[in-house]
Parts: structure tokens; C-alpha cells; sequence
């Protein structure tokens, strides 16, 4: 056991007043990076839910870390546009990065909140033209809630939302993504989902190992496992058909019922692609111990244009104009896509260097050749360019 896990032991067994001494330390201790790091890692985090419940604390977290909490929810400066746009509120408060566009462009919007029951009045009576949306990729429940009003929001109430719902389908599910990948005929790694337990004994006493599990729902490589021994695979695909495993920020988000197998490719690099309207970025994702997702080391080397243009036409199959797509790169050449995701986070202030200097990639179509564009395009977690890629999706254009 850890000191810190000590430490918390310690504090929890205290009799008295434990739960108001316990979150007064947390939230003294709010947006230090020192509590990040070591007294909110998941294995902590799920130790303190055996007792207190966090859910206040994570509100005011949020709330601290957010920007532009004090910022108007509905915009009063004069617009460079004529539109306004819907900023969806997110759990965590990551539709900040949409406030903070939307601010810096002059683009007018109001933020609304679809999580109560009120939520169709909410939205046809925001008054706004399209709406930003990101669903929140915590908790399974939060992730849920969002599938259905979106599709609700799209398909039944006529209304734009960016990202597409179609895009938004994929965002934190391993096996929707692999279906599609599957039913598009998509390089990928070879992928199984099983949801009988005996089929998937049968599988993992046969299969060739190591093997690669992966969580449905979870980011970075947060809910990934390598299997070398067949002893502890067959244990754990008994465990993924009983009690399940927790697999996010909450004990009470469990997994169980199914499991989906990837085959392990040694020696491969990953990349990153990302595609927002227009541009492209691209940057190689380095490993950190067993895996490169979630490492947030990147190696700053220009993307093969033969790369650019596999990920181009997989984006253009998809029609997706707001999509991360991470690629390996197989010893012998090959790219095979590994994620798609139409919402990421951003460990830099960019997403491409090359010799030195930011910018992106914009691909001409009269030419048939990729153009590199200096230039710092970025800003707000590349919301900036989301909220610009939408207005010209929508026919309006900034003044400039």
C-alpha cells in the first residue's frame, strides 16, 4: 500500500466528524496539480467511494477549473455574425471550450442544459440557430442520457448539432466503432465481441496470445489490458460475465455482459490525424511503457502524405468533418485505424509541428495535393475551429 493510501486509510477510520474534515482538505486543496497526481488517482478515488460520496466536490471542481464559469450565458456583444449558436452545458463543464470560442470569434450564443426534464422546452425555446454539443465521456449513464436527447434533437425536433450525430454515434464506444469500421471495410486490427460467456472461454483457450482487451467505454488506454498468461484471461473473461469491472471515475459504472478482444500488433508506431472542416493535423503518438494512448508524450514528425490522404478518405466515407482518427502503422507499411473519436482532449497547444513550426494541412482539391499552412489554430481545445467549421456548414460566414 502507498502512503498515500495510508494516509486516506488513516483519515477514513477516524471517528467524529470524518466526512466534513475529509472534503474540507479537498477542497482546500482544489486545482492543485499535487492532488491530481496522487490523491485522485482512480485507485484512490474508488477506495474514497467506498464512504463518502465526491459528487459535491466534482461539482466544485468543475466549477474551479472552468474558465468561464463567470462568463454571461447568453452572449449580449454585438455579434460579427448573424446567428446565435447553443452551447450544451457538459457534466464537467468542457463546453467551456465552446464559451471561449464562441467569445473570442464574436459569434453570439446562449448555453443551454438538457439534463432535466424540461429539456425539449429548453431547446425549442433557446432561440438558437445550431447547437455545440459535447457528451460527456465519464460516466456511462451521462454518455446515455446524451445519445438519446441528441437523437431526439437531430431526428425529431429538425435541429443542427456539430458535432454530427453520426459522429457523435462512435464517441467512447469500442464496439460501435469497430461495426462500423467492419461494415465499411476499414483497415483495422482484427476485432472479437462476444457477448456469451462460453463463446468466449472457447475463444480465449484457443486464441493466440498476448491479446489485447478493451473496455467499451473509457478513454486513453484507461480500460485496456494485455493478456500473456491464459490462466488470468480465462479468469478474467469469467469476471467480465459476473460481477463485471468499474470502468470510469465511479464505482457504480460497471461493465459486464460482454467483451471485445483486439489482436496485439507489436512494433507498430500510432498516429494521430485529426480532421476539423478544412483542416488537417497530424503528430506521432509516442509509447509510454505498453501503450501510446494516453501517454501525452508526441513526437512532432510530419505525416506521409499517403497517410493524410487514408485518413482523408476514411473522413469522407464518413462524412465526418469533426473527427480524431488514430492510425497504426505496421511494420510493413500498413495503416489500420484504431480510434475514431469526434471529441478529444489536447495535452499541447497544437496539434502539428514541423521544422519548428505549428500549423495544419489543407488539401487542394483542384491540384490534388496537400498545402501546410503556418499558423496557431488550436485555440480552446480547436473549438475555434469547430464553431467556424459550423457557421460555414450553416451558410453564414464571420465578417472579417
Amino acid at each position: 500500500m502507498s502512503d498515500t493510501d495510508k494516509n486516506t486509510n488513516k483519515q477514513i477510520r477516524q471517528t467524529g466528524n470524518t466526512k466534513k474534515r475529509f472534503l474540507a482538505r479537498l477542497a482546500r486543496a482544489k486545482g492543485s496539480r499535487l492532488l491530481v497526481s496522487r490523491a485522485f488517482d482512480q485507485r484512490v478515488r474508488r477506495f474514497i467511494q467506498r464512504f463518502l460520496s465526491l459528487d459535491e466536490y466534482d461539482r466544485e471542481n468543475w466549477l474551479t477549473s472552468d474558465t468561464y464559469a463567470d462568463a454571461e450565458e447568453v452572449s449580449s456583444y454585438p455579434g460579427k455574425v448573424d446567428v446565435r449558436l447553443g452551447i450544451v452545458k457538459e457534466f464537467t463543464r468542457l463546453h467551456r471550450h465552446y464559451t471561449g470560442a464562441c467569445r473570442e470569434l464574436g459569434v453570439p450564443y446562449k448555453v443551454v442544459d438538457i439534463s432535466g426534464p424540461d429539456w425539449i422546452d429548453v431547446i425549442e425555446n433557446s432561440g438558437c440557430d445550431a447547437f455545440l454539443v459535447r457528451p460527456s465521456g465519464e460516466i456511462t449513464v451521462w454518455k446515455q442520457m446524451y445519445d438519446e436527447r441528441f437523437k431526439i434533437m437531430v431526428e425529431e425536433l429538425g435541429k443542427i448539432i456539430y458535432p454530427t450525430y453520426d459522429e457523435l454515434w462512435m464517441y467512447e464506444s469500442k464496439r460501435r466503432m469497430y461495426y462500423w469500421l467492419k461494415a465499411n471495410k476499414v483497415p483495422h486490427a482484427k476485432t472479437w465481441v462476444f457477448y456469451d460467456r462460453q463463446e468466449a472461454l472457447e475463444f480465449a483457450k484457443q486464441t493466440e496470445l498476448p491479446i489485447v482487451y478493451k473496455a467499451n467505454f473509457g478513454a486513453g488506454a484507461y480500460g485496456v489490458k494485455i493478456f500473456r498468461n491464459r490462466s488470468r484471461l480465462l479468469r478474467f473473461v469469467n469476471r467480465c460475465f459476473s460481477k463485471g469491472f468499474i470502468i470510469g471515475r465511479d464505482i457504480r459504472d460497471k461493465q459486464w455482459g460482454s467483451v471485445l478482444f483486439q489482436e496485439y500488433l507489436p512494433d507498430i508506431a500510432e498516429w494521430r490525424i485529426v480532421r476539423l472542416g478544412k483542416s488537417y493535423f497530424g503528430h506521432q503518438k509516442l509509447k509510454k511503457g505498453q501503450y501510446h494512448s494516453g501517454s501525452k508524450k508526441i513526437g512532432w514528425y510530419a505525416p506521409p502524405k499517403n497517410l493524410l490522404d487514408f485518413a482523408r478518405e476514411v473522413a469522407e466515407r464518413g462524412g465526418f468533418s469533426s473527427m480524431n482518427l488514430d492510425i497504426f502503422e505496421t511494420g510493413d507499411g500498413k495503416y489500420l485505424v484504431n480510434e475514431l473519436q469526434s471529441v478529444f482532449g489536447q495535452s499541447s497547444l497544437h496539434q502539428m509541428i514541423i521544422n519548428g513550426k505549428p500549423g495544419r494541412y489543407i488539401f487542394d482539391n483542384a491540384a490534388g495535393t496537400w498545402r501546410f499552412e503556418e499558423g496557431s489554430f488550436c485555440r480552446n481545445n480547436m473549438c475555434n475551429l469547430r464553431v467556424q467549421d459550423l457557421l460555414e456548414i450553416s451558410g453564414k460566414s464571420l465578417e472579417t
